[in-house]
């Protein structure tokens, strides 16, 4: 039930999940019927081109995808020998997928020898563990017994669909937003800065759907849902695709950047600094305006 029920969300096709599973589509309606049967809550609602996630569904769903992937993730490493010049990195699910991952192919070119592995998680990782040569983390480098480096800043705008853009375009009154449908990450902070920083006094935001982690939220855009706030880097895909549009041209720089993090107490290894290095002279020009 699980599996189908996974397979059909991360698809949002019950016909799509059929032909990866090599079942028929009726078989694979039955598993999600009986999984929510059990659950006693609706997980989906069939559209005309597929299915859509209920709330219960898409937190479901992103419980069971980074299930799934670790579960992968580790019969893959049981299958194969452990490279001697392996590098693992701990970065949020986010960066791994929108930033770091597409561009690990430029690094195998340079250093062909190094074998990367890429552990995502929401939660900080405890990088005094041998396992972990270092981390790329979101936040304002401070953290306890960590060495910071900065790799890049980010600065944020409002995104949404296009068949939304016509209804919420703000123009030149960044104000009217908040009559919009706004998408939290984490926090409704993020919202409440920008808005400060366009010039709109916030007391109280409108609700708005609050998820965990900076994919679901781009996600809950492009599926129409409401307006989230972009970062520069990580939503550059979408916006070439058309998926997502800027709404307002206006920016801020969050006081949180993304940072390389290291155990002070660990000299790292070669193969680690090679990786480093590499990250440093990758790191993208901060944007301007």
């Amino acid at each position: 039930m699980l599996r189908a029920f996974e397979s059909g969300a991360r698809h949002r096709s019950l016909s799509r999940a059929a032909a990866e599973l090599n079942v028929t589509p009726g078989a694979v309606s039955r598993q999600v019927s009986a999984l929510e049967n059990y659950l006693g809550m609706t997980l989906i609602v069939r559209e005309a081109r597929g299915i859509a996630l209920t709330e219960a569904g898409g937190r479901l769903f992103h419980g069971l995808y980074t299930g799934f992937e670790r579960i992968r993730a580790t019969l893959e490493e049981l299958q194969q020998p452990i490279p001697e010049r392996k590098v693992t990195i701990t970065t949020l699910p986010s960066l791994a997928s929108r930033w770091l991952l597409p561009r690990l192919s430029a690094l195998y070119q340079v250093h062909p020898d190094i074998a990367v592995h890429v552990k995502t998680s929401i939660e900080l990782e405890d990088l005094s563990r041998p396992a972990i040569d270092f981390a790329i983390r979101y936040g304002a480098g401070n953290w306890a017994n960590v060495t910071s480096e900065l790799l890049m800043t980010a600065k944020t705008y409002p995104v949404c669909s296009p068949h939304l853009r016509s209804r919420f375009a703000p123009g030149d009154n960044p104000g009217s937003l908040l009559n919009a449908p706004l998408i939290h990450t984490v926090s409704r902070q993020w919202w409440v800065d920008w808005f400060l920083a366009a010039g709109v006094d916030v007391f109280e935001l409108p609700g708005g759907v609050v998820v965990d982690e900076f994919s679901n939220a781009i996600q809950f855009a492009v599926d129409g849902h409401g307006i989230a706030l972009g970062r520069d880097h990580l939503v550059d895909a979408e916006l070439a695709a058309g998926t997502l549009v800027k709404l307002s041209a206006f920016k801020t720089t969050p006081h949180s950047a993304y940072y390389i993090c290291r155990d002070p107490a660990r000299v790292p290894s070669d193969h680690a600094m090679q990786v480093i290095n590499w990250l440093r002279a990758w790191r993208p020009p901060q944007s301007g305006g």
